[in-house]
């Protein structure tokens, strides 16, 4: 059974937040895929032991670099040559401020750095869950992403589900203007 991939295993694939918990998961089963070069954005050292262990037991070329999107010269170091980007990365802060910047800005400077390279193939970006709304839901209904998203995130005092969402929003703003294909997963 033939399978249809988005990208080819010689693909460069990046993976922002790739020390996270998530991240290292998704730097392993790529790995596990056969895909041979991935470059890991990383922010802080914060777990790059277990990381690193991933990488090491594999044949790939992987790079990991680090820095903060919030630097444009990041972002464009990491989008060079790439065809797919695992965004990942999230402001986690408990300030609405540190949210938007480190949830929405960081991505808008991400996606100005892919747009700019054009060899991008998919944007996949992390959301969460929590964006949807539970408003309309019965006790003991299902949340699923048949849900709407939530939008009183400010009233309900949820930063982190704001920066989300607003990134979100981002992400489908630039899919709209730059006919960038991507790809939402919550």
């Amino acid at each position: 059974m033939a399978t249809n991939w988005i990208a080819d295993k010689s693909d460069l694939l990046l993976i922002t937040g790739a020390n996270g918990y998530v991240g290292s998961k998704v730097v392993e089963i790529l790995l596990g895929y056969g895909f041979t070069r991935l470059r890991c954005l990383v922010r802080s050292g914060r777990n790059l032991v277990k990381l690193q262990k991933i990488i090491d037991s594999s044949n790939a070329q992987v790079d990991i670099l680090h820095g903060n999107l919030l630097s444009r010269d990041i972002c464009c170091r990491a989008a060079e040559g790439v065809s797919v980007v695992y965004h990942l990365a999230a402001g986690v802060e408990k300030s609405f401020p540190g949210c938007f910047l480190n949830s929405v800005v960081a991505t808008r400077n991400l996606l100005d750095a892919v747009v700019k390279e054009q060899s991008l193939k998919r944007f996949v970006n992390i959301s969460s869950i929590a964006v949807y709304s539970n408003e309309k839901i019965p006790r003991g209904g299902l949340l699923d992403e048949s849900c709407e998203v939530d939008t009183k995130f400010v009233e309900r005092c949820e930063p982190y589900t704001y920066g989300k969402a607003k990134q979100d929003e981002i992400v489908i703003d630039y899919g709209l203007k730059h006919n960038l294909p991507y790809v939402i997963v919550r």
